[in-house]
């Protein structure tokens, strides 16, 4: 009768030990690995690249962003690849587009347009003062502002010497290229020292313009006696140069 109480005091003693359990740590977060980017998210970069390249050549500054997400159409399997061609207007301002290719295995399979919307931020020159048709400029008249946004056409950030204005100017307006037309140098009738050199040879010659030109501008010449003409670069008032 012994027996059983022992076994009950075990059997007691046994349940009320404690299970051990192994410690467990603080558990390490998941890494996750950056996706790669998508084929239409490659072709994006590579027109955005592009455009951002060929604007340095303009100054200032650029700013670019994806008017509209690109349609890849269906491409053959293999290893992808982009490469851009061209812009669609010489200045990347307002609405324009890149025009990328796209090979696989380094083989051309397809030619896609990305388009782009661009602003320009820098320096214009604007009209101080209202300035009169054939007024001769300087940077007295002008003034150099900001702008930020699509510049007009041609718009000027430094001005070409020897430059008149082809018609009127508003005041706080911007300078473009089609405002402008050279001074006049040489004008029809004038007489006109024709110069030319030929290594170590130089000639000159006193001629009459028969058309008239600014500084760089080609006029038409006819020598004393001669009803021949011959075309010659205006190098400064009432001189010319014959072009090898």
């Amino acid at each position: 009768m012994r027996i059983l109480p022992l076994l009950l005091t075990a059997a007691l003693a046994w349940g009320q030990t404690p299970v051990p359990t192994k410690p467990q740590g603080s558990a390490k977060p998941k890494v996750q690995a950056a996706s790669p980017e998508t084929p239409a998210e490659r072709l994006m970069d590579t027109a955005l690249a592009f455009a951002q390249k060929e604007a340095e050549i303009t100054g200032g500054t650029h700013r670019f962003k994806v008017a509209q997400p690109p349609q890849l159409p269906l491409l053959p399997p293999g290893h992808l690849t982009f490469e851009a061609s061209h812009l669609s207007k010489r200045d990347p301002v307002g609405r324009f587009f890149v025009v990328v290719a796209a090979k696989v295995n380094d083989q051309r399979v397809a030619m896609i347009r990305v388009d782009l919307d661009g602003t320009w931020v820098g320096q214009v020159l604007r009209a101080r003062q209202d300035l009169a048709r054939k007024t001769e400029l300087t940077m007295n008249q002008l003034e150099s502002s900001p702008f930020e946004g699509v510049p007009p056409e041609g718009a000027l950030t430094e001005l070409p010497p020897g430059q008149r204005l082809r018609g009127p100017l508003s005041e706080g307006r911007i300078l473009t290229r089609s405002d402008l037309e050279p001074i006049p140098l040489v004008q029809s009738g004038d007489r006109v020292r024709l110069s030319s050199t030929d290594d170590a040879l130089s000639i000159s010659v006193d001629t009459v313009a028969r058309s008239r030109g600014g500084l760089g501008d080609h006029v038409r010449l006819e020598a004393p006696g001669s009803r021949r003409t011959v075309m010659a670069v205006v190098t400064g008032p009432g001189e010319a140069r014959l072009e090898n």
